[in-house]
């Protein structure tokens, strides 16, 4: 038996807590007393057992209330993501040949302005009366005059003995190029450029092979009789006409040429000669 050594109270052998008060009891027994027969004494009457008030067991200490932490939010649902966009698989256009552009047409130049026929020739074409009736010219009104018909096949014949010149022309490269070429001025107009038979270029003076930076273009000025005279006419060239180092040519404006005049179209210089 155990005695517990707050009340008394006997307890089994291996209870760890009194029955009575609760108080943890000692694990060690006490020791047995041999007592000689001889002096056996009838035992004492046991005490009645005291009440043992309520108020006097210690009272364990219950531990501070301590909530719980609260579970963390479960996650959210992970959302697919979507496949990205494939992108369609065009099959590439059909090689097609391209149609070729259509080269712009080239404006004729207009022709040169015809000088008046002789009286000889007046007098040998017959005139026909028309109602066509020129304007007065000047101040105050004058005479009428009847317009003069001349049959297709003399007057191509007459344009064409009239632009032949009678004098001669020629063109020395004294700068750029091959020097000292020379180019002869023999139709009534000669066109200076650069070949492209792609456009139907042709000029009579070709710079095409003296031109390696290609500062003249294609269509660049044109060397023409006006009134028995030898005029030049810049066509709208890229990098202008000059004429005696002088300010640049206006496209379309006629400069008259004289004999031993200096030319320049692009980066090339001409010799302008007259022959007798």
């Amino acid at each position: 038996m155990i005695r517990c050594q707050n009340c008394g109270t006997d307890n089994l052998d291996g209870s760890e807590f009194c029955d009575e008060c609760g108080v943890k009891l000692s694990t060690q027994v006490a020791p047995t007393v041999v007592i000689d027969a001889t002096q056996i004494s009838p035992p004492p009457r046991p005490n009645p057992p005291q009440p043992v008030h309520r108020g006097s067991e210690p009272t364990i200490p219950t531990p501070a209330y301590r909530p719980e932490p609260p579970a963390p939010p479960p996650p959210p649902p992970s959302t697919p993501m979507p496949p990205p966009p494939q992108r369609e698989r065009v099959a590439p256009p059909a090689f097609t040949q391209p149609s070729p552009v259509p080269k712009p047409a080239t404006p004729a130049p207009p022709p040169p302005p015809r000088p008046a026929p002789s009286p000889a020739t007046v007098a040998n074409i017959p005139r026909e009366p028309s109602s066509e009736r020129t304007g007065p010219f000047g101040q105050g009104g004058a005479k009428p005059t009847e317009v003069m018909r001349i049959p297709v096949a003399q007057e191509q014949q007459q344009q064409q003995s009239f632009q032949v010149p009678q004098v001669r022309a020629k063109l020395i490269i004294t700068r750029g190029g091959t020097i000292g070429k020379e180019f002869v001025l023999t139709e009534a107009e000669s066109l200076i450029g650069r070949w492209d038979p792609d456009n139907g270029i042709f000029p009579e003076v070709d710079l095409d092979q003296d031109d390696p930076e290609a500062k003249v273009s294609r269509r660049h000025a044109r060397i023409l009789m006006q009134d028995g005279r030898f005029v030049l006419e810049d066509l709208g060239s890229t990098n202008g006409t000059f004429v005696n180092r002088g300010r640049r040519l206006v496209p379309g404006n006629r400069q008259p040429l004289n004999n031993g005049d200096e030319i320049i179209v692009g980066k090339t210089f001409l010799k302008f000669f007259v022959e007798g």
